[in-house]
């Protein structure tokens, strides 16, 4: 199975993503281009390897390498974002393309495969991103905002589709603590949605339980 986890920035993507549970094989890998992973310092995470990388091919080895191993219960790829804006980067750095058209297909191209590949792994893949707010015109032909994935409009709908799980980083007040829970009821103002289970919400640990929340 696979799920995408979005929230702004600082909105606690990668501290809730690496709570997923792990109960075949007691590990999780996240690998982590946005250095995001420097949080997890101030939290204990004793099932969980770390594998930070700065480059698209090193994102890659360690994609395939990670599921090849079967050591790994949920691959946590923080974030998809910035993997596309590292992606298309180093494409223009490399001066290979007069029109950068083509490179930003061969991205948006790679990045669904990506996530279709995703699909057939012996493990789980946990995409997270960044959130977006783009105006949409209602059927009476109002505007509104809708909350989304920060994903590029081309393969939004490719990515997610593809995805079991599309759920909104919340926060809520409990006995006087913050609890973090994934919104997953979409709607036309939000992206969000549930394949397992139907849920309107989950607890980070519990995002590919079977069981309704």
């Amino acid at each position: 199975m696979n799920a995408l986890l979005y929230s702004p920035s600082g909105g606690g993507k990668t501290t809730n993503a690496t709570l997923v549970a792990a109960p075949r094989r007691k590990k999780n890998l996240l690998i982590c281009s946005d250095n995001s992973s420097i949080v997890l310092k101030n939290f204990e995470r004793p099932n969980l390897d770390i594998q930070a990388v700065s480059r698209v091919q090193e994102f890659l080895d360690a994609y395939q390498t990670g599921a090849a191993t079967k050591k790994y219960d949920n691959i946590i790829v923080d974030n998809l974002s910035d993997l596309f804006d590292m992606w298309i980067l180093e494409l223009e750095d490399s001066k290979k393309y007069k029109d950068m058209r083509q490179a930003y297909q061969l991205v948006y191209q790679s990045l669904k495969r990506l996530t279709r590949e995703s699909t057939r792994l012996d493990c789980n893949t946990v995409f997270t991103a960044w959130s977006n707010m783009t105006q949409i015109t209602r059927p009476d032909g109002s505007l509104a905002q809708r909350l989304e994935p920060k994903i590029p409009n081309k393969v939004l709908d490719n990515i997610a589709g593809l995805c079991n799980v599309v759920g909104y980083i919340n926060t809520r007040e409990k006995d006087g603590k913050r609890i973090w829970y994934y919104s997953l009821k979409g709607g036309p103002l939000v992206m969000a949605k549930d394949q397992i289970a139907c849920r309107d919400w989950c607890m980070p640990e519990d995002l590919f339980a079977e069981e309704k929340a």
